[in-house]
C-alpha cells in the first residue's frame, strides 16, 4: 500500500478514537486485579485487557463508567478519579459498579466501526490467546502500530543483539568482569521497575520479586505475573516496598525458569492471589503512577517541550536522568539526584522515552544510572521535519497526479522540484554503482566485480551532490546509521518513501538494511563501513565532522615526576604482547631481595600522568574518550597517538610508574611499593615466544575463511609500533630464567587465588583480521557531497581457537603478573584512603554465600589440579553478586583478590590514568610533607576527590560497555561481510554449503545457536515437524546458511537434518 495511504488511515484512526476515559466494570464478579496502565505518552489510560484496534476492546459482559477528564495537546490525561476507583478496587471485596447506559460514539471508519462489533459481541472464550496479526517485526525491523502489533500479553523489549554475540561467551568476559555503577546494579526484591514493549503500546509498573536462573521474576500492577531478563528493567525505584510485603506472593508463582515461549508474557495466578497480599502492592503502584501523572499535568507545557528546553542548535549533549530533570523542571542545578522525588524522575522519564525522536538512551552499564540520553541537536531534527513535510506533500501531489492526470495543489513546490532532482543524482550514483558492485538483498552491496591496474585509481569521486540535497542525505543516515528516531516511529514510513521514489528497490523490504545499502550505493558511506562506527559517534562519524586533533599546543610537555624517579638501568624490561599491539603499555622485570627465596616482581607501566596534566587538551580528549577504540578495520587512541608513539609507549629511556610487589615461592605478597622511574634495557616478545620458553604447547589459530587477495594488499595502514620482537633462539640464558621466574611467581600466585575463591576463565572466541590497502584514505567517505566508489575490497579473515582448552593460555602468565600490578596499585592508594576506581564484587543479599558454593563445587577440581567444567564455572558466576566500580575497596571474588583496580593500560583506558594521576599527587605530596600519608584521611592535595571519582562512574561505565558493544558488533558484522562474500559471490576457496550448527536453546520462536565452523552465533529456523520441546541444547544439526545481513548482525540458517542429539554426545563421549 502506498505510503501516503498509510499516512492517511494513520490520521483518521487515531482522530476516531474516543475521547473519554473508561473504567471496567464487570456485573458477574468484581476486580481480581485493577491497575491502570500508560499509554506511549505516560498518560494514565485503560486497564490491560481493554485495547483498541484490533484487540478487544471490552468484554461482553462489560459496561463503561465514564470518569472526569482533562486534555493535553497530544493525548488525555485521566484525573485522580482514575486512581480512586482502581484503589477502591482493589481494597474492596466489592467493587461492582452501576451500569450507565452505554452513549453511542461518534460515527467512525467502517473499519474501526467493524473492530468495535467484534470486541462487543465476540466472546473471550472463541477468541485465540495469541494475537489475530503473528506478523510481528524481527530483531532490529521497525514496529508497525497497526500491521504489527504486540501480541496482547506479551511484554517484549526490542532485542539489543546481545543475544548474537560470539561466541556465547559466559556472564563475565576476561577482562570484563566489570561493568555497572557505584550503586547496586541488580534488582532486590521490593523494587518498582517499569516494563515496556518495542511499540510503547504497553507498558506496565511492577514489582522484582526474585531471580530464577537467568531470569526474573516480576509482579506487575495489571495483576498479573511475567519472567523477564533482568537487564530489561530500564528504570527503577529501590527499595518500593519492603521484601516481608511481596514475601506472600512466593507461594502462588513458579519457582523456575519457564519456556521460552511463555516468557516476557503477562501470565494469570493458577490459584486466585487473596487480596490482602495482591491489593496493597496494586494500590502502592497506582499511587506512584498517579503521582507521576501529577507531575506530568502540573508541568504539561514543560514536558512537552522537554526536546527544545534542553537541546542545542549544533551540539549533541549526553546527560543523565537526575540532570535533565533538573533542567527540564527548572530544578536547583546541585540538587541531589536522592532528593528528586522518584515519581517525578519517571515523569520526566516517561516523557523522554516516548518522545520518538530527539532523545536516545543508553541502558548499558549501571541500572541505577538509568541510563545516559543523547540529546540531538535542533538543526538536525528540524531538518528531519522538514524532510518529513516535503515527502508526506510529495506523496499526496503524486497520488493526486496519478489518480486524476494533474494535482491542482502542488504545495512546498520549490522544494518538491529539490526533491526529484536529488532522486535523479541518487538514481546516477546508483547505476554506477551497480555497474560494478552488485546490490543484493542483504543490505549491503557486493563486492567489486572488476579488477584495477596499479596505474588505476583506487577511489574515484563520480559527482557531487548540491546543497539541496544534503537534507535528504542527512535524513537517510539519520535513521539508519544514527538511529535519531526509534523503530516506532512514523519517521520510518519517510525513510522507506524516500526508497519507493527512487524506483531502483522494487523486490526489497524497504527497511533500515536497504537504507544502509542506498547509501553504500551513493557513495555516501564505505561499501564495507559498519554501524557501530555511528552508534559510537566516533570522529568524523557523528553529527558533524569532528576531527581528533593530535597537536598538544604550548612547549613540550614537563616530566611532574623527573626529581623522583628512579633509575632502573640494572632490571632488563620484559614487555609481552603480540605483534600487532598498538601501543605497548606494560613490562614485567624480576629482581632478588636480600632474603632467599623471596623476589621482587615489578611492573613497569607507562606513565603518561606525568606528562598531562588536567587540564591539559590531551587529558581532557582522553576523558571525553574514556578510551581507545578498537576495531578491526581502525583504531581511535584515546592520547596524541603522536606523543604516545614518540614518548610514553614502553621502550628504553622512557619513563614508568613502576608498582612491585616483593614475593615468595609460595605467592604470598609479602611488601608492596609504587615507584617512579626510567627503564633503559627492553627486551620486546609475543606471548606465544613466552610459552615456548617456558615448554608450553602453542597451537595457532585455525583460519577458517578468508575472502580477498591478501598478497595483493601487501601495504595497509595497521597502526601498530613496530618493534625488534625477540624469538627464544636470541633469549640469553637468564634471559630465560628470568622470564621462567616470573612465569613461576606469577602462577603460584594464581593458585593460591585459586584457593580464595578466584576462577580460570577460557574465553578465547573468534578473531577478525581486516585488511585495507593503505591508498584508500580513510576520509574519502567523511564529505557529505561526493559520491565515491572504491574499487577494490578488504582482505578479511575469520580464525578460531583450537578446539582443545587442554594447556594454559599462552595469555596466562601475563595476566597473573598484570593481575598482580592491580592490586599493588589498590593497596597502596588503599592505605591513604585515596578514592580510585576500585574494580568490587558487591554482596548481593538475595544469593547465597558464594563461599558455600565455592566449598562445594569449585574447590574439589581446583585440589586435584583439573579445569572447573564449564557450567559449574557459569554457576558459580551466577552465585557472585556483580563486579562494580566502586571509589572504595573491596574484595574481587572472581579474581580471588582482597581489592582490585585497574591500572597497567593508561595509555589506553581513562580509568587507569586516573588512578595514576591520584597516585602521582599523593606521591609528590609524601616528598613535600616528609611524611607518609598511610592512615591519612587528607584529600585536599588529590586532583579527584571522592565526589568528583563518584560522578565519573557512570559516565566511565556506559562508555565502556558502549565500546565493548561497539567492538563486538563491528567485529561480527566484518565477519558476517566475509561469509556474504563466500556465500554469494564464491569469493572463499573452501566455502562449503552446508555447516554443523550447534544448539543453545530457543528464542522468539527460533533456535539459537552456533555454527562451529565459522565460530558465529547464528539463528535457525524451527526444523518441520519439529515443536520446541523435541530440540535441547547441544543437539547438532546439518544446516545451510538463508540470509546474512552485516547491518542486521545476523545470519539465518535453514536446517537440513539433526545430526545427533545431546544425550548421544554425551554418551559418545
Amino acid at each position: 500500500m502506498d505510503v501516503s495511504r498509510n499516512v492517511a488511515k494513520t490520521v483518521a484512526s487515531r482522530s476516531a478514537n474516543w475521547t473519554s476515559s473508561i473504567t471496567r466494570t464487570t456485573t458477574t464478579s468484581s476486580f481480581s486485579h485493577s491497575a491502570s496502565l500508560f499509554n506511549n505518552r505516560g498518560i494514565s489510560t485503560l486497564p490491560s485487557n481493554v485495547r483498541h484496534g484490533r484487540h478487544n476492546l471490552i468484554p461482553s459482559t462489560t459496561t463503561y463508567k465514564f470518569i472526569n477528564k482533562t486534555f493535553c495537546r497530544r493525548r488525555l490525561q485521566t484525573n485522580s478519579s482514575t486512581y480512586a476507583t482502581l484503589e477502591a478496587s482493589a481494597g474492596s471485596e466489592d467493587s461492582a459498579l452501576p451500569f450507565p447506559k452505554v452513549p453511542q460514539p461518534p460515527k467512525l471508519p467502517i473499519r474501526e466501526r467493524l473492530r468495535r462489533w467484534e470486541a462487543e459481541n465476540v466472546s473471550d472464550a472463541l477468541v485465540p490467546s495469541a494475537s489475530f496479526d503473528q506478523d510481528h517485526a524481527e530483531h532490529g525491523q521497525v514496529v508497525n502500530l497497526y500491521t504489527r502489533p504486540v501480541e496482547g500479553d506479551r511484554i517484549r523489549e526490542i532485542d539489543d543483539g546481545q543475544q548474537l554475540e560470539d561466541p556465547p561467551v559466559p556472564l563475565f568476559e576476561g577482562d570484563d568482569l566489570v561493568g555497572f555503577g557505584s550503586e547496586r546494579s541488580f534488582l532486590l526484591r521490593g523494587d518498582l521497575v517499569e516494563l515496556r514493549t518495542s511499540d510503547g503500546l504497553r507498558i506496565e509498573l511492577a514489582i522484582f520479586v526474585r531471580e530464577l536462573g537467568i531470569q526474573c521474576q516480576f509482579y506487575t500492577m495489571s495483576g498479573r505475573w511475567v519472567h523477564k531478563a533482568s537487564r530489561n528493567a530500564r528504570f527503577f525505584v529501590p527499595n518500593f516496598v519492603s521484601p516481608e510485603e511481596v514475601d506472600p506472593l512466593i507461594a502462588y508463582l513458579p519457582d523456575a525458569d519457564v519456556p521460552e515461549a511463555i516468557q516476557d508474557k503477562l501470565q494469570s495466578f493458577e490459584n486466585a492471589l487473596p487480596r490482602s497480599i495482591g491489593a496493597p502492592l496494586l494500590r502502592k503502584m497506582a499511587e506512584f503512577g498517579h503521582a507521576a501523572d501529577v507531575v506530568y499535568r502540573e508541568n504539561l507545557d514543560t514536558l512537552d517541550n522537554a526536546y527544545s528546553i534542553v537541546a542545542l542548535p549544533q551540539q549533541v549533549r549526553q546527560l543523565s536522568l537526575p540532570r535533565l530533570t533538573r533542567e527540564i523542571l527548572k530544578l536547583p542545578p546541585k540538587m541531589a539526584t536522592e532528593d528528586i522525588p522518584p515519581a517525578t524522575l519517571y515523569a520526566v522519564y516517561r516523557t523522554i522515552m516516548n518522545e520518538g525522536m530527539g532523545f536516545s538512551v543508553q541502558t548499558s552499564g549501571n541500572a541505577r544510572s538509568w541510563g545516559r540520553f543523547e540529546v540531538a541537536p535542533k538543526k538536525i531534527i528540524d531538518s528531519i521535519k522538514m524532510v518529513t513535510r516535503i515527502i508526506r506533500s510529495w506523496q499526496v501531489h503524486t497520488v493526486t497526479s496519478a489518480r486524476d492526470g494533474v494535482s491542482e495543489i502542488r504545495p512546498l513546490g520549490q522544494f518538491m522540484a529539490e526533491f526529484e532532482s536529488f532522486l535523479k543524482a541518487a538514481r546516477r550514483a546508483i547505476n554506477v554503482s551497480r555497474k560494478n558492485r552488485a546490490s543484493t538483498v542483504s543490505g549491503q552491496i557486493g563486492p567489486a566485480g572488476t579488477v584495477v591496474d596499479s596505474n588505476t585509481p583506487l577511489t574515484s569521486i563520480e559527482q557531487h551532490f548540491a546543497t539541496p540535497d544534503l537534507k535528504y542525505i542527512r535524513f537517510m543516515k539519520c535513521w539508519v546509521a544514527w538511529e535519531t528516531f526509534s523503530h516506532s516511529s512514523p519517521m520510518n514510513g519517510i525513510g522507506s518513501a524516500i526508497l519507493r521514489a527512487t524506483g531502483l528497490y522494487d523486490g526489497q523490504a524497504l527497511n533500515r538494511a536497504t537504507g544502509w545499502q542506498f547509501l553504500q550505493e551513493i557513495g555516501i558511506i564505505s561499501p564495507w563501513e559498519t554501524k557501530a562506527t555511528f552508534e559510537l559517534r566516533l570522529p568524523g562519524y557523528g553529527y558533524y565532522k569532528r576531527a581528533v586533533a593530535e597537536k598538544q599546543g604550548g612547549k613540550e610537555p614537563e616530566d611532574a615526576l623527573a626529581g623522583l624517579r628512579k633509575d632502573w638501568e640494572q632490571q632488563t624490561v620484559y614487555c609481552i604482547d603480540d605483534t600487532g599491539a598498538h601501543e605497548i603499555d606494560d613490562g614485567v622485570s624480576i629482581e632478588a631481595s636480600e632474603t632467599e627465596g623471596e623476589h621482587w616482581v615489578h611492573i613497569h607501566v607507562a606513565d603518561p600522568g606525568s606528562v598531562f596534566d588536567l587540564e591539559s587538551h590531551a587529558a581532557q580528549r582522553a576523558k571525553a574518550a574514556m578510551q581507545t577504540v578498537y576495531m578491526p578495520d581502525r583504531v581511535i587512541p584515546m592520547l596524541p597517538d603522536n606523543i604516545v608513539q614518540e614518548k610514553l609507549s614502553l621502550a628504553p629511556n622512557r619513563p614508568t610508574l613502576t608498582f612491585s610487589a616483593k614475593m615468595n615461592e609460595k605467592g604470598e605478597m609479602i611488601e608492596h611499593k609504587v615507584t617512579p622511574g626510567t627503564i633503559r634495557k627492553v627486551v620486546y616478545l609475543t606471548p606465544a615466544t613466552l610459552a615456548e620458553v617456558l615448554g608450553n604447547k602453542v597451537t595457532d589459530p585455525e583460519e577458517v575463511l578468508a575472502v580477498g587477495d591478501s598478497e595483493t594488499i601487501t601495504s595497509f595502514n595497521d597502526g601498530v609500533m613496530h618493534r625488534d620482537m625477540a624469538s627464544v633462539d636470541s633469549l640469553s640464558t637468564s634471559d630465560r630464567a628470568n622470564l621462567k621466574l616470573l612465569a613461576s611467581l606469577g602462577d603460584a600466585r594464581r593458585k593460591r587465588a585459586l584457593l580464595r575463591g578466584g576462577i580460570d576463565l577460557n574465553n578465547a572466541r573468534a578473531t577478525v583480521v581486516v585488511k585495507i590497502d593503505k591508498d584508500i584514505d580513510p576520509d574519502c567517505y567523511n564529505s557529505p557531497r561526493n559520491s565515491t566508489h572504491v574499487h577494490t575490497d578488504p582482505f578479511i579473515s575469520i580464525s578460531i581457537p583450537p578446539a582443545s582448552d587442554d594447556g594454559p593460555s599462552i595469555y596466562g602468565p601475563v595476566t597473573n603478573l598484570m593481575t598482580l600490578g592491580g592490586e599493588v596499585a589498590a593497596a597502596w592508594c588503599s592505605a591513604r584512603n585515596i578514592p580510585i576506581i576500585y574494580r568490587v564484587t558487591q554482596a548481593h543479599p538475595d544469593k547465597a554465600d558464594p563461599g558455600g558454593f565455592f566449598q562445594a563445587n569449585v574447590l574439589p577440581y581446583v585440589l586435584r589440579g583439573e579445569s572447573v567444567p564449564k557450567d559449574v564455572q557459569s554457576a558459580y558466576i551466577l552465585a557472585q553478586g556483580p563486579v562494580l566500580p566502586s571509589s572504595v575497596p573491596g574484595p574481587h571474588v572472581a579474581l580471588g583478590v582482597e581489592m582490585y583496580t585497574k591500572c597497567t593500560s593508561p595509555l589506553r583506558r581513562f580509568s587507569d590514568l586516573l588512578a595514576h594521576w591520584q597516585i602521582q599527587a599523593a606521591l609528590l605530596e609524601e616528598v613535600k610533607t616528609g611524611e607518609s600519608l598511610v592512615g591519612s584521611s587528607r584529600d585536599d592535595y588529590l586532583p579527584f576527590n571522592k565526589a568528583k571519582v563518584d560522578a565519573l562512574i557512570p559516565k566511565m561505565d556506559g562508555r565502556e560497555k558502549a565500546l565493548g558493544a561497539g567492538r563486538r558488533g563491528a567485529e561480527r558484522s566484518w565477519a558476517l561481510q566475509a561469509v556474504l562474500r563466500a556465500w554469494k559471490f564464491g569469493q572463499s576457496k573452501g566455502w562449503r554449503d552446508e555447516w554443523e550448527f550447534r544448539v543453545l536453546g530457543m528464542m522468539g520462536g527460533m533456535v539459537n545457536g552456533f555454527v562451529d565452523g565459522l565460530g558465529l552465533m547464528a539463528m535457525m529456523d524451527m526444523p518441520a515437524g519439529m515443536e520446541p520441546d523435541d530440540i535441547s541444547e547441544g543437539d547438532v544439526f546439518t544446516a545451510r546458511i538463508k540470509k546474512v545481513s552485516p547491518y542486521e548482525k545476523s545470519l539465518l540458517m535453514e536446517p537440513l537434518t539433526r545430526v545427533s542429539t545431546a544425550g548421544s554426545v554425551e554418551q559418545h563421549e
